[in-house]
């Protein structure tokens, strides 16, 4: 899985920025860094990246939307939500955040020509965010509690699930007296060693140590959100339409080359054995024929060879013994080589070549001692290479 970059928004120009990576189980990798927010978008290659806006921009809003779909939601949210907002609700962005029971729906609403030229200057840094949220949906917390964070630089944020605000840190008494449900319990975070707002010192107090930390604190809350916050309907990523192709490109080619190579293998090898089957099958077909020179059609030499060794009763085994005896004396002579055969009834005939005369006297004597029957040299022919002979063994008297 991806890291995750958070990279967060601290001024309402955004242009400048602190980030942070997160490993594929939300631990941090490093520590937090700050800068402008060119430099955020040199660590954002590779990773998932999810922006924290400033809270003071976006509002968080409830209304009752009849209905599943929430494509349908978002286009009758704007007018569930018209008598909250001040402005012209065709210049808002409405983005859907979660139905709860009753058809109640959570929503945030934006500018949305403030968002678009955002998500341009991103797109101009190559930054292509998977997530957008404000920043007071990072308030860290239990269900059931409203959740206040008191920064360093004095802001409020206010988080009660998927509702919030944020808010400067002086006006914590008058929201506190205002609150829309006072008997919510209401959990107090502050940054550093300053102290509380009056109003609120008789809340029990949580302390984060220093921005460092509460800024981990909000990455890790914010990478655990479902959804991609204000980057539906028209702000939705096209590489959300789908699955992100470019980013398995090399992988997909190196496979796709492996594949090939495999399947170039698998033939060659094929077209190989296939090679290597003909050419035994010719050898196969060449010795048959010399075996049975009156077979006019070699149509399977295998079979044919054994219904014609068949047909002369116990000439089948006597050919056998009388190739076993042939190769046993061709091994004990040296420098002999069979080059044909030809069996017929009661006569077995084969040609030899070999270096000299001696040489296939020898190999006369020793083929009659080990098959014990006559063993007449036919003919010698003297070649380049030494001297042809052909020998005929046959059904004489036993020695």
């Amino acid at each position: 899985m991806l890291e995750k970059l958070i990279i967060w928004i601290t001024d309402s120009d955004a242009t400048r920025a602190r980030w942070l990576v997160l490993d594929a189980q939300g631990n941090r990798v490093g520590f937090p860094q700050q800068g402008t927010l060119q430099e955020s978008a040199t660590a954002a290659a590779n990773r998932r990246v999810i922006i924290l806006l400033p809270g003071e921009r976006i509002l968080s809003a409830s209304a009752r939307v009849p209905g599943n779909n929430p494509r349908r939601i978002l286009q009758a949210a704007p007018y569930a939500l018209e008598d909250r907002l001040a402005g012209d609700v065709e210049d808002l962005h409405v983005a859907l955040l979660a139905r709860r029971a009753e058809q109640e729906c959570d929503f945030l609403v934006v500018e949305r020509e403030w968002l678009a030229g955002f998500l341009a200057t991103l797109d101009a840094l190559n930054v292509h965010p998977h997530a957008v949220w404000p920043d007071y949906l990072g308030v860290p917390g239990e269900p059931g509690f409203t959740h206040w964070l008191i920064t360093e630089n004095e802001r409020l944020l206010s988080r009660d699930e998927w509702r919030g605000f944020a808010a400067p840190a002086a006006d914590a008494a008058f929201l506190y007296s205002h609150r829309d449900d006072e008997d919510q319990p209401l959990q107090l975070t502050v940054v550093g060693d300053q102290p509380p707002p009056p109003a609120l010192g008789e809340l029990e107090t949580m302390r984060l140590s220093d921005s460092e930390r509460a800024f981990t604190e909000l990455a890790a809350t914010v990478a655990a959100l479902s959804g991609t916050g204000l980057l539906q309907g028209e702000f939705r990523r096209q590489r959300d339409a789908g699955p992100d192709w470019q980013r398995w490109y090399w992988p997909a080619a190196a496979a796709a080359a492996w594949l090939l190579l495999v399947v170039a293998h698998f033939s060659l090898e094929t077209w190989q054995l296939q090679r290597e089957h003909a050419l035994l099958e010719q050898a196969t077909r060449d010795l048959f024929q010399q075996a049975l020179p009156g077979s006019q059609r070699m149509v399977d030499p295998r079979f044919q060879i054994e219904q014609a060794l068949g047909n002369t009763g116990g000439g089948r085994n006597l050919l056998l013994k009388h190739l076993g005896d042939v190769s046993n004396a061709l091994q004990e002579v040296p420098k002999t080589q069979l080059t044909g055969f030809n069996y017929r009834s009661n006569y077995f005939e084969f040609s030899v070549t070999v270096p000299d005369a001696t040489t296939l006297e020898t190999l006369r004597t020793t083929l009659a001692e080990r098959a014990g029957q006559t063993v007449d040299v036919q003919s010698a022919n003297s070649t380049r290479d030494g001297l042809e002979g052909r020998l005929l063994l046959s059904n004489g008297e036993s020695r």
